[in-house]
């Protein structure tokens, strides 16, 4: 255990040999606009998108995507494809060292923005090959005036705390999600607000010791995020769980709530990140449980053996520091610890994890604006609620080519 965290430390390089420079773009941030008919760039600097005018309109295309080739080991417990930190609270998952080689987060994108005058209308597809080897859609959404519908990123998603990592997604305890939703959103100056309702995708679990549960969907989450420029960030959702009266004869509800809160904090090459995710209800929320699993890894609510809908209590905190050791070589460093309150004497919950700790460590090399490789080390450290500990780690090489 104690070699598996000094690793941790180890992978971060005390100096680096020289290295050759990014090529340097003039960057449009995403869902900015940008000028019809101009050369332009959109995305993140590791990931710019040239667009181009269709002649005779006032609408830019954008395609752009990426081939990503990971090769993971796990030393001790299989993490999947995509690194799930849950998993290892299944013995089932227990391996002597196992070896992987996947390309199933490469992905492709479409975007479109079309002048109005003053106004933009926006349009974004996105799909990728995660979790099954087939085309899985990830984004489609629309924009005007403020106003978004269609699927993407959950409302209360802030992405101002999250290190820049290899693995798929944020450390475990971070807000995700791409419900379908409907979203408003108003800037002035540094500040932005956003207020959504967004599709309910929770899992009542089958294990408590009120049963089994049929599921029924009445209201739609309720979402509402503020955020100063690249600093501060904070959002609070409300929903509800229901359970399906017709079906079983069950007819009980509770509700489910949470504050999530992320930070960034400049320091010349080095940036303290944090975020914290505290309510009830909120198994849902954690990032990259996949979504067949929840109900016997994260659950969101259970039956009591009273028979009456319980939502699961739920924190989460992580801080992380990333440093760019010049410009083309960064790492991060980072840990995030989960607590999920399931009852302790329900015999189906022996097993699920009680609480996990995720640390990672890495090096990128960001060789050109369209390629980057890496290596990244993962550490779980996980309690069941029968009090059993396991540890699991793995190792990851990533390849990227961005077009």
């Amino acid at each position: 255990m104690q070699a598996k965290k000094t690793l941790l430390l180890a992978l971060l390089p005390a100096s680096l040999l020289p290295a050759q420079s990014v090529i340097a773009f003039d960057v449009v941030e995403a869902g900015q606009p940008v000028v019809t008919g101009e050369p332009s760039r959109v995305g993140p600097p590791w990931a710019h998108r040239s667009t181009f005018n269709i002649p005779g309109t006032n609408t830019d295309v954008a395609f752009g995507g990426y081939v990503k080739f990971d090769a993971l080991y796990d030393f001790d417990y299989d993490l999947g494809e995509v690194t799930d930190p849950l998993a290892a609270a299944s013995e089932g998952n227990a391996t002597d060292g196992k070896t992987t080689f996947t390309a199933q987060e490469s992905r492709l994108n479409f975007r479109t923005q079309t002048r109005f005058g003053d106004e933009m209308l926006k349009t974004y597809v996105e799909g990728h090959f995660v979790p099954d080897n087939s085309w899985n859609l990830r984004h489609a959404y629309g924009e005007y005036n403020g106003f978004l519908a269609g699927q993407t990123w959950s409302n209360a998603m802030l992405f101002l705390g999250a290190p820049r990592t290899l693995k798929l997604g944020d450390p475990i305890g971070y807000a995700a999600g791409r419900p379908e939703q409907v979203r408003y959103t108003h800037q002035a100056g540094g500040n932005t607000f956003a207020v959504a309702l967004e599709n309910p995708e929770y899992s009542i679990s089958d294990a408590g010791p009120g049963g089994t549960v049929d599921e029924n969907t009445e209201l739609p989450d309720l979402t509402l995020r503020y955020r100063y420029k690249r600093n501060f960030g904070i959002s609070g959702v409300v929903r509800q769980f229901s359970t399906d009266s017709a079906v079983s004869g069950q007819d009980e509800s509770t509700t489910g709530y949470g504050v999530i809160a992320q930070g960034a904090l400049p320091m010349g090459s080095t940036t303290l990140k944090g975020n914290m995710m505290v309510g009830s209800g909120l198994g849902g929320y954690l990032d990259f449980v996949p979504p067949g699993a929840a109900k016997n890894r994260a659950p969101d609510a259970y039956l009591d053996a009273n028979g009456d809908l319980e939502a699961v209590d739920l924190q989460s905190v992580g801080v992380s520091l990333e440093h760019r050791w010049n410009d083309a070589w960064s790492s991060s460093i980072g840990t995030s610890r989960v607590e999920q309150d399931l009852p302790d004497d329900a015999p189906g919950f022996q097993s699920l994890a009680d609480t996990v700790q995720y640390s990672h460590v890495n090096l990128i090399w960001d060789v050109n604006s369209r390629m980057t490789v890496g290596m990244e080390y993962q550490l779980i450290d996980l309690e069941r609620v029968n009090g059993e500990e396991v540890d699991a780690s793995r190792l990851q090489a990533s390849a990227q080519f961005h077009f």
